[in-house]
């Protein structure tokens, strides 16, 4: 009955949504229109297409005719700066995107292109000087004149921050004036940068997000080079990026700490990003952590004009097997935000709500809740923005976000499958937690940020940052009597951290720049606990109800400080229109100091016996560079490589624990020390009207590298001993009509270390090198107002790490399919996602190999489920 109750919910919610939705009313003051009452009727509210694109000469430049029958009704919002004229153009959309270089003298290019689903963006970009513009519209459509102002004194083009296009699918605007701020701490183009990079668009953000609002799956389906998702598993050390970790950043302040906190792809919530940018391989730029790239999430900008409201409502459940549209799976999402500028003042604000369901697999069986899990969660997330134009050429910008993540466990891995001979997928036991003298599961983070910049100091550009963070999470109650921990327990952990980021680009002639300044952390991570619960009040309660009493508890991981200091200088030359070099150096300084404290001793069940450790402090220092050069061998293909240096501190939490016995901190330096790598890239990248294609091979090396193996007790033990990684990655995007797109990446990455140090080197566990990654889809823009999207993710063999010893398993292949709808219906868009359309039955590679080394974490992953969300703008 119940299961009825909520498929009747269903299609009532999908009845009123295509039904009773009121269309978009032009003029507040005008009647208001009647509701459609018919699918024709709500396409037919359609925004504002433009037909074609023309570009013809005059005697002052050029004109730029964008044919439609309704040029009068569109409005374009400027957002110039430096020598690119940058025009917004909402409630339109373009059949046919449009790229033209060199069009006349003084104009490098025009690019028309979609910039979301309601939205084109024009871009004018002057060799030197930004153009002069002229607009007017007549029976042919909206017309724009274009005129090159002559300068004797040739600058360096400073182009505004704009959401460029990726090097993965759905590529929307060309590399000629792709703009990114990860890669070099400043604004280049994609096509000037000598590395691997991907930019994920706030239109490819929102696609996504139709089937999955966890980022690390996001991330997964669409960077080349990171870790397949795990959508059973959401910390951060699920997905490695070329084989090693990856330093997450929100607007370029650091996110991760060095603590047991790892989830730092749960403090934001996709719809408060603007975009994405991921430079891939070990980068010393944003200082220490990158060992495997920088993953750099940019919040929502304020609009340029008036007041913008957005509001999003969705409700997901499974559909597959048994679960077909289960009580216990439903789940919602809500989220409103809005933005504006008055004046000297601008702001954003964006609050979402995410209560997520059970999970589900392919059979319909319940998947049971870790750790690991995201399952009967609720998450909000609330973002804020205050901006103040301080004159034309100083900014002051305050920024605030918050993100809690809170979950009830009803479900938990029967430890039963542990005593089934031959490894098992893990069963679900119903058996509701109740703590008493803790909270429950949460999550909870808190970032403030402060930023100045003035582009006008002493002929130099100005930017610095102030900012603190703090971070809490605690885990989920584990029975793990007769095992390591040998008591029934769970984990807490918290971090803070403040921090400052100043530099300064300094230009030293019309075709150098100098970019310089420094950056400081102070790191303070506090305890990781161990929460004990007393074993006669749970085994006391019923089977289905579970109490978690507090007894005490006590350190597992010991607190401590971690400093750094890094001062650094960038330059780059642009020798000549076809040839780009760039180089640095960053002297990096840590200082690391921990308390006295207990570690766990291996092979030894009660991990707080054995002899304490002496409390120390350790300094650390290194030099690190990198030398890049870009060559355009067309306008269309251009050539890179670089050598690039990083240097980053261990994760100290791992290795202040499982140490042997008579460690000391002064004297085994070599445990602690941070890791240098040199990494060497070559790569390709291809432009032309409808295709984009990459290519890029990487191979680094570190002589003090970390990696982990499981050992036959449940521990982990952490080694220290030269390490490589090398790989392969590609990309293929192709406009193969006005409707229909397609694309495809690979990413095959493999890694190394050499435990002896003998010259023999074996493969690394499959948790820090993931196997082989396949991307596809294919996308039909049906009608002006509905989009289809299918997309593939095949993830392949991998037994080098079994053979090594490194893994308890092989890892078995998988392939997932989802598919992603869009429908314009009013002001806004009705979005259907299906995640594993087929329902295939499945492990992902986290469940694979982390179920090797404990069967509790060998889960199949979701069947299929399907996801309703509307979303609109005024």
């Amino acid at each position: 009955m119940a299961s009825q109750l909520q498929r009747l919910v269903l299609m009532t919610i999908l009845a009123l949504v295509f039904i009773n939705l009121p269309g978009r009313a032009e003029d507040k003051q005008h009647e208001i229109e009647k509701p459609a009452t018919s699918i024709k009727k709500l396409l037919s509210q359609a925004q504002i297409q433009i037909t074609n694109v023309k570009l013809q000469t005059t005697d002052k430049g050029i004109e730029i005719i964008l044919e439609t029958n309704q040029g009068e009704k569109l409005k374009p919002i400027n957002k110039s700066e430096g020598n690119i004229y940058v025009l917004e153009i909402p409630n339109a959309q373009l059949n046919q995107e449009f790229r033209q270089e060199n069009p006349a003298s003084g104009i490098r290019d025009v690019i028309v292109s979609n910039l979301d689903s309601n939205t084109i963006r024009l871009t004018v970009t002057g060799e030197t000087e930004l153009p002069k513009m002229e607009l007017f519209d007549s029976d042919e459509g909206l017309i724009f004149g274009v005129e090159v102002v002559a300068s004797s004194v040739p600058t360096s083009p400073q182009p505004e921050t704009q959401q460029p296009q990726t090097e993965q699918p759905s590529a929307e605007v060309d590399d000629s004036i792709e703009l990114v701020v990860t890669a070099t701490r400043t604004e280049e183009a994609i096509a000037n940068v000598p590395r691997s990079i991907t930019v994920i668009t706030r239109e490819e953000i929102e696609k996504q997000s139709t089937v999955t609002n966890d980022l690390g799956d996001i991330l997964g389906r669409t960077v080349p080079g990171l870790g397949p998702p795990n959508s059973l598993n959401r910390a951060g050390n699920a997905q490695t990026l070329r084989g090693r970790p990856v330093s997450i950043l929100i607007d370029g302040i650091p996110q991760q700490g060095n603590s047991f906190v790892n989830t730092q792809l749960e403090y934001i919530s996709p719809d408060a990003i603007e975009r994405i940018e991921v430079v891939r391989g070990p980068t010393a730029v944003f200082g220490q952590g990158a060992s495997g790239g920088v993953i750099n999430i940019i919040t929502r900008k304020p609009t340029e004009e008036g007041f913008t409201s957005t509001a999003q409502v969705g409700i997901s459940a499974a559909a597959g097997g048994d679960a077909f549209l289960g009580e216990n799976s439903f789940g919602n999402y809500l989220q409103y935000g809005f933005s504006g500028k008055d004046g000297i003042f601008d702001y954003v604000f964006s609050l979402s709500r995410n209560s997520v369901g059970g999970f589900f697999d392919a059979n319909g069986d319940r998947i049971p809740s870790n750790n690991a899990t995201s399952d009967d969660t609720v998450s909000t997330n609330i973002l804020g923005k205050i901006g103040i134009d301080v004159g034309e050429q100083q900014r002051l910008q305050f920024t605030v976000n918050h993100g809690n993540n809170s979950r009830e466990i009803n479900f938990i891995g029967d430890p039963i499958t542990r005593t089934i001979p031959g490894l098992q997928t893990t069963r679900a036991l119903k058996q509701n937690q109740v703590y008493e003298g803790t909270n429950a599961p949460r999550i909870t983070s808190t970032s403030v940020n402060l930023s100045y910049s003035n582009d006008a100091v002493f002929g130099s550009k100005l930017q610095a940052q102030a900012y603190y963070r703090s971070s809490e999470e605690l885990g989920v109650g584990r029975d793990d009597r007769g095992r390591f921990a040998d008591s029934i327990n769970r984990f807490r952990s918290s971090e803070e951290a403040f921090g400052g980021r100043l530099q300064i680009q300094t230009p030293l002639a019309a075709s150098v720049s100098l970019l310089w300044g420094a950056d400081y952390e102070q790191q303070q991570e506090g305890d990781t606990l161990q929460e004990i619960f007393d074993p006669v009040a749970f085994d006391g309660s019923s089977s289905d109800r579970r109490i978690l009493r507090k007894t005490r508890e006590q350190v597992y991981y010991p607190a401590f400080d971690l400093s750094g200091l890094g001062l650094f200088a960038q330059l780059q030359w642009d020798a000549s229109e076809q040839l780009i070099l760039s180089g640095g150096v960053r002297h990096e300084r840590f200082n690391f100091s921990v308390d006295e404290f207990t570690p766990l001793l291996d092979n030894n069940f009660d991990p707080y016996v054995g002899p304490s450790v002496a409390g120390g402090e350790l300094d650390f220092s290194d030099t690190v560079f990198n030398v890049g050069v870009v060559y355009k061998v067309t306008p269309e293909v251009s050539f890179f490589t670089n050598f690039a240096q990083g240097y980053s501190v261990p994760q100290l939490f791992r290795v202040l624990n499982f140490l042997p016995p008579g460690f000391s901190i002064d004297r085994d330096v070599r445990f602690l020390q941070p890791q240098k790598i040199d990494n060497y890239e070559i790569g390709v990248r291809g432009t032309w009207n409808n295709v984009q294609a990459t290519l890029a091979g990487f191979f680094n090396y570190s002589a003090l590298g970390l990696s982990s193996r499981g050992q036959p007790d449940g521990t982990i033990q952490y080694i220290r001993a030269p390490q490589r990684n090398y790989g392969i990655e590609a990309t293929l995007d192709w406009q193969a009509t006005e409707k229909w797109r397609l694309g495809s990446s690979l990413t095959w990455t493999e890694g190394e270390d050499d435990q002896n140090e003998d010259g023999d080197f074996n493969a690394l566990r499959t948790l820090e090198v993931q196997p082989l990654k396949l991307t596809a889809y294919v996308e039909n823009q049906t009608t002006p107002g509905w989009r289809n999207r299918l997309q593939l993710l095949y993830v392949g063999n991998r037994d080098r790490g079994f053979e090594a010893g490194s893994d308890f398993v092989k890892i078995q292949d998988y392939l997932v399919v989802d598919y992603i709808s869009s429908f314009q219906i009013g002001a806004g868009n009705l979005e259907v996602g299906i995640q594993n359309l087929l329902n295939n039955k499945y492990s992902s590679v986290f469940s694979q190999a982390g179920g090797g080394l404990d069967e509790l974490l060998y889960n199949l992953e979701r069947g299929r489920s399907i996801s309703v969300n509307y979303r609109i703008s005024w």
